[in-house]
């Protein structure tokens, strides 16, 4: 006889597992996980934390509702018996061309395409889901339909959580152009009243954290956008006080290797299973998205730039971080800087998005480099309200000219700020981290009726000296090349002494 697992409803959050102690110490396994980089966590090394993050405890035998796909799937695979209620594993009914129904219906200016159907087909009938669709697909108009169809089937309020200050002014944006009344979209943000009877409220996870259990009881609709970023212990905080909200939908452009399977765990427990129907290289092919290109640019240091370098590192006191000192030589140096600008300034007649990582050691030093007369400099960063981030955004969309170079934090501008007239992006810092990499390079893949075509210049350093000694950027940058190669973007590397 085989074991059984009995699923009993806890909440829209948390169901309860029952079965006898062996199997739930198996689930309990079957659940746990070591982060990346556990070994470098204060309480692994303090030994008061073994290092396993554990989703199930067998003395507490509750789990994600989102879980269910993975717990059975762990049942079929050993031949246990698993009960559940109907309402968890099963799908709702809907035709194939719902969601095209539904935008008529709305008189929504846009009709979805054949894989933003699958996406909200697939939403509405799990009433959960975790939809991975790249940057560009057209993510907000897939929130709007699956909003909206709570919103005119049950009257359903909605609760929508993005990540920065822009997202929320770029999505309240998004739904006016579709057709929606902009008096039934609340936004929310720091210093903003949070009592609202809107249908549809809009706002940062970092405004809502400190947020009662009861102020989340009105809404029945949650969803996530770009909800890779979320803290872990910040969406399980403020998700986990949405106990009435049956309908949970995350979005993401990306969530690759780079990220750990307990986060991927977590989202899919909060939000719902995974799923992708669409890649930007499909996307490309048919196009959907701008066309584009990798110019990766090697700076070669000279001989004694890189003796002094290594030299230089060598001084570092042992269990000291070395890559934060060698990335403020790089962003300090007059040589590396200047080239940054050159490339910029030969870049007339088109809109450029310059990315940096540091705001006052490297930010304020290119703002005034990038100054030039006939060019409008936009310089973004975290002190830059929401407003004059949408006031921008707007304006250069709207700008049949050209001549506009927005100079941005990766913080600020990486992650779900869309402009369909942007031509290239530079990296003036580069970044290993595949997620960062990925939304970067989506800034640049809107079309528009003048830009069909996008360039990122990808600018790293070469400091290393004979096989003893590689720099960290230059580490970073062949990773960078590894993700471009797997994503099949068309690339070049080129190396120019400096």
């Amino acid at each position: 006889m085989s074991e059984r697992i009995e699923i009993e409803n806890i909440n829209s959050v948390h169901m309860k597992v029952k079965a006898d102690s062996g199997t739930l110490m198996e689930i309990s396994e079957h659940f746990s996980f070591r982060p990346e980089g556990y070994q470098f966590n204060p309480k692994f090394k303090a030994r008061v934390w073994d290092g396993i993050i554990r989703l199930f405890q067998p003395m507490r035998p509750k789990l994600y509702v989102g879980l269910f796909p993975h717990l059975k799937k762990f049942c079929d695979d050993r031949g246990y018996t698993i009960v559940a209620p109907d309402h968890i594993g099963t799908e709702e009914q809907f035709d194939d061309d719902y969601p095209i129904e539904l935008a008529k219906e709305i008189n929504c200016k846009f009709t979805p395409r054949d894989y933003q159907i699958e996406y909200i087909n697939n939403a509405l009938r799990n009433r959960r889901s975790l939809s991975l669709s790249p940057t560009s697909s057209g993510k907000s108009l897939i929130i709007y339909l699956i909003q909206q169809h709570y919103y005119q089937a049950f009257g359903h309020r909605t609760l929508i959580i993005v990540p920065t200050i822009s997202l929320v002014h770029q999505m309240a944006g998004d739904f006016v152009d579709y057709g929606c009344d902009a008096s039934i979209i609340y936004k929310i943000q720091g210093g903003v009243d949070k009592n609202t009877k809107a249908p549809i409220v809009i706002s940062t996870w970092q405004s809502l954290i400190k947020q009662p259990k009861d102020w989340f009881d009105q809404f029945r609709v949650v969803l996530g956008d770009e909800a890779h970023t979320f803290q872990a212990k910040s969406l399980t905080t403020i998700m986990e006080k949405l106990t009435d909200c049956e309908y949970r939908h995350g979005f993401t452009g990306t969530l690759k290797s780079a990220e750990s399977k307990t986060h991927r765990l977590v989202l899919e427990g909060c939000f719902g299973k995974v799923k992708r129907y669409v890649n930007t290289k499909k996307l490309m092919d048919e196009g959907t998205v701008a066309d584009f290109k990798v110019k990766a640019i090697v700076l070669s240091h000279n001989n004694q730039a890189r003796k002094d370098f290594k030299k230089a590192m060598g001084t570092i006191k042992e269990g000291v971080k070395k890559w934060p000192a060698e990335r403020e030589f790089i962003v300090n140096h007059p040589g590396r800087n200047n080239f940054i600008k050159n490339l910029v300034h030969s870049l007339e007649g088109q809109n450029n998005l310059i990315l940096f990582d540091l705001v006052e050691k490297h930010g304020k030093v290119l703002e005034p480099l990038l100054q030039k007369e006939g060019r409008v400099l936009h310089f973004i960063y975290g002190g830059t309200s929401g407003d004059e981030r949408e006031r921008i955004r707007n304006l250069v969309e709207n700008d049949s000219e050209k001549r506009h170079n927005i100079l941005a934090s990766y913080g600020v501008f990486s992650t779900g700020v869309n402009l369909k007239r942007l031509d290239n992006v530079i990296f003036a810092s580069g970044s290993k981290s595949e997620i960062k990499v990925l939304q970067s390079i989506g800034r640049t893949l809107r079309k528009a009726d003048d830009s069909t075509q996008a360039v990122l210049y990808d600018i790293a350093d070469d400091l290393s000296v004979g096989e003893s000694f590689e720099n960290y950027t230059l580490k970073h940058f062949k990773k960078r090349i590894e993700i471009y190669g797997a994503e099949q973007f068309s690339f070049k590397i080129f190396t120019v002494d400096i």
